[in-house]
């Protein structure tokens, strides 16, 4: 009897609070028109490719008055398809009959998609938001730059591709370059790529820009905070076949890695040489070298996780006019130049083999103590020659031959990846001529150039 008394008050007190929240209260809006207020006049999205659809933003609606109002509509004036509303969980053209109660606001979710047109250039999308309420209409502006491209997705490029400026390439997948054939890059030529995004060369990629039309590879997401971090894609992958690589005046960032050679061919003939290069903002490192031949002139490897340049498992490394500085802003061991007889592949195998180093007026700084390092497993291994170069190191043998050792290089701003040189920099006029007779910005080197990848310029204010 008493387990059949619970029961019932169960029931009771089930249905009595049934029957009040059927009966809760819903304010009468107001019949007056109302000012609404909104969290931008302006809602913006940075250029977007064609074809992909942007990140999601976010709009606030609020009602600042002392009573509940009805928006009869949310739309947009022009219907433009470009642009999708999402309201409640709901993703629609329009709106209707939405109550706002006083001093409570609505979120509203813009994501934009923009169809392939006519135009190389980029090309402006606009519509307008219009928000009604008792015969009020109130606008806000949808912005959104568009640009065509070409798109490619793990595939096998053709033998003798060639990439120009028209319009920017988007990567995603695996992009390969078959042994025996050549990929070539014209100047001006934007290559973004998706997330995991690798460019795989078996055989030769050559990529020649020009001061005023440099090659960028990048990643895809050009709003922040993607645009400038780093981990954003793959990288480039040299193969055990690849030969005759040469980038200039190219831009490789964002990504995990910026260059990764694999060619196994050591004979102190480059297999990929980088002249006037900007390699950095890496998830691990600007340049990885396994028993593979590389050159650098007049270029900067900056700002990475890990290591910044890694040589090992014998091969060459030359540098020569080269800025590699890691101001990576976390915390790592790894110095900014490690260069070893030794390494290991990816089945830890191990591989041994002569490693040759030479290095002419670079600058090797950054934040830990020892921003050069070496490991020679087997004596006789490493062939290390240098002179002239400004180092970050414990490593006493490093201040001769013209060498500097532990001078700070006084870099314009290296939390803006910014490293001219200052006027009261130590590698001013330091470094040994050489056939180089121009800095990465084209400035003449004269009779006493400066140490690293820039001449001296005074910076016009």
């Amino acid at each position: 009897m008493k387990r059949l008394n619970k029961a019932f008050i169960l029931i009771f007190f089930g249905v009595l609070f049934t029957g009040l929240a059927s009966c809760s209260y819903e304010p009468e809006p107001t019949t007056d028109p109302v000012d609404l207020t909104f969290s931008t006049d302006t809602l913006q999205f940075d250029t977007l490719f064609a074809e992909r659809l942007s990140i999601t933003k976010r709009l606030k609606i609020k009602n600042p008055s002392k009573e509940a109002v009805t928006i009869s509509s949310i739309g947009l004036r022009n219907q433009n398809t470009a642009f999708q509303l999402t309201l409640n969980g709901r993703t629609q053209s329009s709106f209707s009959d939405q109550l706002l109660l006083a001093e409570d606001s609505l979120l509203l979710l813009i994501s934009a998609n923009i169809d392939q047109g006519d135009e190389n250039n980029p090309f402006v999308i606009r519509d307008y938001l219009e928000v009604v309420n008792q015969e009020n209409s109130q606008s806000v502006v949808f912005e959104a730059w568009g640009q065509n491209a070409h798109y490619l997705s793990d595939t096998i490029l053709d033998c003798s591709a060639r990439w120009n400026a028209e319009k920017p390439y988007v990567l995603s997948g695996t992009i390969q370059v078959d042994s025996s054939c050549m990929l070539s890059i014209e100047p001006g030529t934007r290559i973004y790529s998706a997330t995991q995004t690798f460019i795989v060369v078996n055989g030769s990629l050559q990529a020649e820009g020009s001061i005023e039309e440099p090659i960028v590879f990048t990643n895809d997401r050009l709003d922040e905070p993607f645009a400038t971090a780093a981990g954003q894609w793959g990288g480039i992958v040299f193969l055990e076949d690849s030969k005759d690589n040469y980038f200039k005046h190219t831009t490789i960032k964002n990504a995990l890695f910026g260059v990764n050679l694999n060619i196994f061919n050591p004979d102190n003939e480059p297999d990929l040489i980088m002249e006037n290069c900007f390699v950095g903002n890496m998830a691990l490192s600007s340049v990885i070298s396994l028993n593979s031949d590389f050159e650098a002139i007049n270029s900067v490897f900056y700002n990475t996780a890990s290591g910044t340049v890694s040589h090992t498992g014998g091969g060459s490394a030359y540098y020569t006019h080269c800025t590699i500085a890691n101001y990576f802003n976390v915390a790592r061991e790894d110095p900014a130049a490690f260069f070893s007889d030794l390494a290991f592949d990816n089945d830890d195998n191990e591989i041994l083999a002569p490693l040759e180093v030479q290095l002419l007026n670079n600058i090797i700084y950054g934040r830990i103590t020892d921003e050069i390092q070496f490991f020679e497993q087997q004596e006789g291994n490493l062939n290390f020659s240098f002179s002239h170069n400004l180092f970050r190191s414990s490593i006493s043998v490093l201040s001769e031959n013209n060498s500097i050792r532990n001078q700070v290089p006084e870099f314009v701003e290296v939390n803006d990846a910014d490293f001219r040189l200052q006027e009261n920099s130590p590698a001013i006029d330091g470094a040994l001529p050489t056939n180089i007779t121009t800095d990465i910005q084209g400035e003449s080197r004269g009779a006493t150039p400066d140490i690293g990848a820039y001449e001296f310029v005074e910076i016009e204010e």
